[in-house]
């Protein structure tokens, strides 16, 4: 285990122990568990785990316990977080949303013995030195029973859940990042009628993850504005002057947008910027949900037909470095001379950040 993932961890330690006095060693060792396995084992029923958080959910807002705390998401390391139930009271967030992003991650985070065994030992070395407050002789006493089970779940202990009620799931960072963005599609998701998202933002800055994320979540049409960059018969020196100009917006909008209005199945044909040819059709079936990525998705002739408008924002040194290790130096090159420039050309003159619903600083 690296020395920075080992500073991280005893730092994590350290802090819940501030936030929870009372944490019993079972309650260390239970959060070093989901530091490394999430919820420890995959859902195969995503019906019956929807039913158990209803459940739950149901059963704290009758005890009066469903209130907002401070914050919604509890950061445990690893890229995972405790989502607290109790901050969904007067969330437009579906229940099945959240039970989406608890049941994806348990079923895409499998951590190892091995990897668990080496944070055990960032325990012990905070018991050594004093950091936090359990005998060493009583740490050893439990992993050594513990590790004889086979190192199963571990409960909160009666202590915890006395004091501290605990309520939640653990879910992937990303949705607690992108948490305002999935309640605001849900409280769209209410309407009659089919929903139009638009992502755009800098290169690099994880458009296309996102539109991946969301996908995972709902089922959802996605379109790429990759796919409808200038076929070389529209690459003048005219065009390229054009402030958003370098992509096709009219394609873009006959095919898809009208396409998507009309409620009805329909096809367009993606560009494929390596043949410089138009390819095969995709056939595209009508859904409630349906996500526009890419720079350029919010051209002056595509924005008012979007319900939420989000914006991705990459510091420029960071989105640099993403790009080199996505593209390579010689498509680095490009996108530093050529199509950057070109971008923040259209989102200064248009102001596209400033149009936009919700913006997230990656």
């Amino acid at each position: 285990m690296a020395n920075k993932n080992m500073n991280d961890l005893k730092n994590l330690l350290l802090k819940q122990y501030q936030l929870y006095p009372k944490m019993q060693l079972q309650d260390m060792v239970k959060l070093i568990y989901q530091n490394e396995f999430a919820g420890g084992h995959m859902i195969p029923d995503e019906n019956k785990s929807l039913k158990r958080l209803e459940d739950e959910f149901h059963s704290l807002k009758k005890q009066g316990s469903c209130k907002a705390i401070s914050q919604a998401f509890e950061y445990i390391g690893n890229g995972l977080c405790r989502l607290h139930l109790w901050a969904l009271a007067g969330r437009d967030i579906e229940l099945e949303t959240i039970n989406k992003f608890f049941v994806n991650t348990a079923n895409s985070v499998k951590g190892s013995i091995e990897a668990f065994e080496e944070k055990l030992q960032v325990l012990r070395e905070c018991c050594k030195e004093g950091a936090l407050p359990y005998s060493l002789q009583d740490l050893e006493a439990y992993l050594k029973e513990y590790k004889e089970q086979g190192y199963p779940p571990v409960s909160h202990s009666d202590i915890y859940r006395a004091l501290y009620k605990p309520a939640y799931r653990i879910v992937k960072e990303e949705y607690c990042r992108f948490f305002e963005l999935f309640d605001r599609i849900d409280a769209l998701m209410k309407l009659d009628r089919p929903i139009y998202v638009a992502i755009d933002g800098n290169s690099g800055a994880g458009k296309s993850t996102l539109a991946d994320l969301i996908g995972n979540v709902y089922d959802c049409n996605i379109f790429h504005m990759d796919d409808f960059f200038l076929t070389p018969d529209l690459r003048t020196e005219e065009r390229l002057k054009e402030v958003g100009g370098n992509v096709d917006y009219v394609r873009f909008k006959e095919e898809v947008i009208q396409g998507l209005k009309s409620g009805q199945k329909f096809a367009y044909r993606p560009y494929n910027c390596q043949i410089m040819a138009l390819e095969d059709a995709i056939y595209v079936k009508p859904k409630k949900l349906n996500i526009i990525e890419g720079v350029y998705s919010m051209h002056p002739t595509l924005i008012d037909n979007y319900d939420l408008k989000v914006f991705l924002s990459i510091d420029p040194e960071e989105q640099s470095r993403r790009i080199l290790e996505r593209n390579g130096p010689f498509m680095h090159k490009r996108f530093i001379n050529e199509w950057i420039p070109l971008e923040n050309q259209y989102f200064e003159v248009l102001k596209i950040k400033d149009k936009c619903d919700l913006v997230f600083e990656i």
